[in-house]
């Protein structure tokens, strides 16, 4: 099993100079196209989990702009997907973001009736984009992007009405979407035959330490 260390810091300002990177570099229904490299890093405080995506992205594109929307996953994007109980197979939280920064959270036990978050809960999370416009077209200049987000564990508690495990989360981080090359690719490899992100049973760890 994919096993990640996350560091806590006692301020709400991350060096990621310093932060070791998940790479999500298996492409279980690879077919064609070029393999475009993802980093995530992440670091927490005792309120909330820092992630910064560095993706890289010859064709970036963004149309949704809406929270929740159910095609951010066809825009370029990275997702998150956890576990906050810290029990492998529970219900988990699947925070997708494209590359401006839109977001979808939503919560529950598998892919079918999962509820939103709130615009309440999502106005907690902070997040920044290396493309400051609210949409995306591609581009011959384009190289790559960056989203940081700021996910306070307030924000995922009042999604789930669970209080979250603040040792173990089990976890997966895929990159997808795009009008022009899309790729499926995972941190922990996913063993089954189509694409399909909603496997919480094949979560890798995250540990906070």
């Amino acid at each position: 099993m994919s096993k990640y260390a996350i560091n806590r810091i006692n301020s709400d300002n991350p060096n990621w100079q310093i932060i070791t990177s998940i790479a999500i570099n298996n492409f279980p229904w690879y077919q064609s196209g070029t393999k475009q490299n993802t980093q995530i890093k992440l670091i927490a405080n005792d309120n909330t989990l820092f992630l910064q995506i560095i993706a890289q992205d010859k064709y970036s594109y963004a149309k949704q702009t809406e929270l929740n929307h159910m095609l951010i996953c066809e825009d370029s994007c990275v997702e998150f997907f956890f576990s906050p109980s810290g029990i492998l197979g529970s219900s988990y939280v699947n925070l997708e973001v494209n590359c401006c920064g839109t977001l979808h959270l939503a919560y529950g036990a598998g892919r079918d009736n999962r509820q939103f978050i709130s615009l309440e809960a999502a106005s907690l999370i902070q997040r920044t984009s290396s493309i400051t416009t609210p949409v995306k077209l591609e581009t011959e200049n384009d190289l790559q992007w960056t989203v940081e987000i700021a996910l306070p564990f307030a924000a995922i508690e009042q999604l789930t009405g669970e209080q979250v495990n603040k040792d173990t989360w089990f976890a997966n981080f895929y990159r997808c979407g795009g009008r022009t090359d899309p790729q499926y690719a995972t941190w922990h490899n996913i063993e089954v035959t189509e694409p399909d992100y909603h496997q919480p049973e094949h979560f890798g760890e995250l540990v906070f330490m």
